[in-house]
């Protein structure tokens, strides 16, 4: 009966010490985020290219971050970030409706990646052409500290002609 008991209480005291470590993880506080859906030609990206900026609050490093676009008929999530270089490789999507363009990524995601800060954006690039995006769709992007599941950033866009 005695060993049962001390097991009992190593087992639980195992549990409140692995939940204490778990409520010591902070979603970092981004004061606010902008973004925008840029139709036409932008930079390196082309058409349907979406930004979205940090523009104020904690600074967040590029391996802790995950973006989750939606539409009203497809969702996809945007993984295992930073990407080498601006491609995505079919290890940095959960992308079942192919709305993502995989060839076209940048910001503090691509190249290594770098810490997203007051005025440095995330970017990628819709696949439109695929039929994925019509004029009038809402598109909505959060940003996801990937540590804590914390939602950083949640913006929500119109695609216009």
């Amino acid at each position: 009966m005695l060993s049962i008991t001390v097991f009992l209480a190593a087992a639980v005291g195992g549990f409140v010490v692995t939940a204490s470590n778990d409520l010591n993880k902070r979603t970092p506080t981004i004061a606010r985020s902008t973004g925008e859906f840029v139709t036409g030609p932008s930079g390196g990206c082309g058409v349907n290219t979406v930004s979205i900026r940090h523009a104020g609050g904690d600074p967040v490093p590029a391996d802790e971050l995950e973006v989750a676009v939606a539409l009203p008929d497809s969702d996809a999530r945007i993984v295992d970030l930073p990407v080498s270089g601006t491609a995505l490789a079919a290890s940095n999507t959960d992308d079942p409706d192919n709305l993502i363009y995989d060839y076209c990524v940048g910001g503090v995601i691509a190249n290594g990646g770098q810490r997203w800060s007051a005025g440095r954006a995330i970017t990628f690039q819709l696949n439109a052409g695929g039929g994925t995006v019509g004029p009038g769709d809402t598109i909505e992007v959060r940003v996801v500290h990937v540590p804590t599941n914390g939602v950083l950033a949640t913006v929500e866009l119109t695609a216009r002609r």
